[in-house]
């Protein structure tokens, strides 16, 4: 059964109302952090934390869409099948999508825990070098015309773009940094969730992940149709 307007509709509307249940939720039935927790008297953080909710959710799409273009960009070098190329350009179109999703919240984020929207933190600046290789990997896509070559390219920068993805990940942990410490927990000044705040982040996730499966096979299609189109014009020439 093909996926209808209709159906697609359907489930966007339930997506949506499902995220904004859970935002609601996140924003005015999630309690503050415990008195241990904060750094100061009058901590913006009592309730900024709840930025996390929004921003966590942003970096794992856009690593799962890094790890998309890396598949597709392996596989396209491996078959000469564009059809994994036009999977790999897709991703990184609704990747750069939640990259810019990341870095403004991480902005806000930052202005909330330490005052300065941008302050060169490890874990913000490698995340706007995951925004530049996704916007060099669309920008070269636009400036090579012959496919073949386009998608080889293409398919390199790719592969080789997506250390970025480990490098940002482990960031906070290898360099100074404000951010709270991945694997030395017992030494961060991070929280842990209740069952109730588990939940939400599970649902948000779960809603982004459905998002971002939509999104890629709408580019996917549009860039399918495109193709067929253009080899149409070539063959009327």
């Amino acid at each position: 059964m093909k996926f209808q307007r209709k159906q697609a509709v359907i489930l966007l509307a339930v997506l949506w109302a499902v995220v904004l249940y859970a935002m609601y939720q996140v924003l005015f039935s999630l309690g503050p952090l415990s008195e241990e927790l904060l750094r100061f008297e009058g901590d913006p953080m009592r309730h900024g934390y709840k930025i996390f909710f929004f921003s966590m959710q942003a970096a794992a799409i856009t690593y799962i869409a890094f790890a998309v273009v890396l598949v597709g960009s392996v596989v396209y070098l491996r078959t000469k099948n564009l059809k994994w190329d036009t999977i790999a350009s897709s991703s990184a179109k609704v990747g750069i999508v939640f990259t810019t999703i990341l870095l403004v919240n991480g902005a806000i984020f930052s202005n909330v825990g330490w005052g300065a929207y941008w302050n060169w933190d490890p874990r913000q600046t490698t995340s706007l070098f995951l925004w530049f290789i996704l916007a060099a990997y669309l920008s070269l896509r636009t400036a090579v015309d012959n496919i073949e070559t386009r998608a080889r390219l293409s398919a390199v920068l790719g592969i080789f773009g997506f250390v970025g993805v480990p490098l940002t990940h482990i960031s906070s942990t290898i360099w100074v940094s404000n951010h709270p410490q991945l694997y030395n927990t017992a030494q961060s000044s991070g929280f842990s969730l209740d069952k109730s705040g588990l939940t939400l982040f599970m649902i948000l996730m779960t809603s982004f992940l459905i998002l971002y499966i939509y999104m890629l096979w709408l580019t996917y299609k549009i860039e399918t149709q495109n193709q067929i189109y253009q080899n149409i014009l070539r063959g009327e020439q």
